[in-house]
């Protein structure tokens, strides 16, 4: 029997597995990301019993044994470029990128050096070649991967740990208004935009892929926690991405979904929100619990047939379908019909469903 001439993707949104069982966390998604060809999340914590915690921010991690929650859901390649990879320490970020070694779970944005974060992923499916990249944007002090052997610029004086994630940093200014006087208080302009080198790093990584594969996948953790809206940095950067051939842009960190824009043609999942989160954050609110999966289709001429399918977030429990139709699912649906409303970007409900169309779509 001959080969399907196309093969198909479904990612889902961050994972921060740290529950009693490690079976069954996925729940009845699992047959979902094991029937397509390429299954992709974001490993959002390391998953180690080594290191010790980084002083000065949020530290999440979970025990080794969670891993097999992500062999046994067959994902096909992780995503550990994120701001907690490093929670513990280079010690415990090492011993998780052994142990997805180990569970013959390939990783990308994340590496003992600069050089390996920036390593691609190339999984071969159905006579396609699909490429993936990860970078992060949002970066604790010291969590950005440096080169093996400092520049000889190098302050001596300055540590420069080379383990980390992949970077591709933002920058922020606040711009007071013209009229503070009159107004007391008003909140300033907030621009955001993205480190030149980091992204002239990241075009040539994408453009140099891009000769070698059929499709490829960019994932950015960018964004700002808790906000629906999409900051100019990532426009920037996901803009970047598809001009430098990306056919797919994935985002995830902000723990709450935002838009989808097509550019060019290509889609930008800006977040598709937590899929797994088994931790008490305190700022964490009901919106938190909304997510959605993207899948689609790949194939020699290009990605196609986007849908999302909306979720409910699991917290120590399974992560749940939910219908587009009614309730909750149909509560995501609006959500992201207006967040998207924007971009030009529509949706329907096909076949228990939601179809997303681009601005050409009829």
């Amino acid at each position: 029997m001959s080969k399907k001439p196309y093969a198909t993707l479904l990612a889902g949104g961050d994972v921060a597995l740290n529950r009693p069982r490690a079976r069954g966390a996925l729940g009845r998604l699992a047959p979902l990301f094991q029937e397509a060809d390429v299954a992709f999340t974001n490993l959002e914590l390391p998953l180690s019993r080594k290191g010790r915690p980084t002083p000065g921010k949020n530290i999440i991690r979970g025990t080794p044994e969670m891993a097999e929650a992500l062999v046994e859901t067959r994902f096909d390649v992780l995503s550990f470029a994120n701001n907690h990879a490093l929670d513990y320490g280079e010690e415990a970020f090492i011993d998780t990128l052994a142990l997805m070694e180990e569970r013959s779970i390939p990783v990308v944005g994340a590496g003992e050096d600069l050089d390996a974060a920036r390593r691609p992923v190339v999984l071969e499916r159905n006579g396609l070649r699909v490429g993936v990249l990860a970078y992060c944007s949002v970066l604790p002090r010291n969590f950005a991967a440096g080169p093996k052997t400092p520049g000889p610029d190098a302050n001596p004086l300055r540590v420069y740990p080379a383990a980390g994630v992949n970077p591709l940093r933002a920058f922020t200014a606040y711009v007071p208004p013209e009229d503070a006087q009159e107004i007391p208080g008003r909140a300033p302009e907030i621009l955001t935009w993205a480190h030149p080198g980091d992204l002239r790093r990241m075009r040539e990584d994408i453009q140099k892929l891009r000769a070698r594969v059929d499709l490829l996948i960019v994932n950015h953790h960018w964004g700002t926690s808790m906000v629906h809206d999409v900051r100019a940095f990532q426009r920037e950067i996901g803009h970047a991405s598809v001009d430098a051939g990306a056919d797919i842009v994935l985002g995830g960190h902000p723990h709450v979904v935002q838009g989808i824009e097509f550019h060019r043609g290509k889609p930008i999942v800006y977040c598709l929100g937590n899929l797994i989160f088994d931790f008490d954050v305190p700022f964490f609110t009901e919106a938190t619990h909304q997510t959605f999966l993207f899948g689609c289709t790949l194939s020699k001429a290009g990605a196609g047939e986007f849908y999302v399918l909306p979720c409910r977030a699991g917290t120590r429990n399974p992560p749940a379908l939910q219908s587009p139709l009614r309730g909750a699912g149909r509560e995501i649906f609006n959500l992201l019909s207006r967040l998207s409303g924007p971009f030009g970007t529509r949706m329907r409900v096909e076949k228990g469903r939601i179809s997303i169309l681009s601005p050409e779509d009829r």
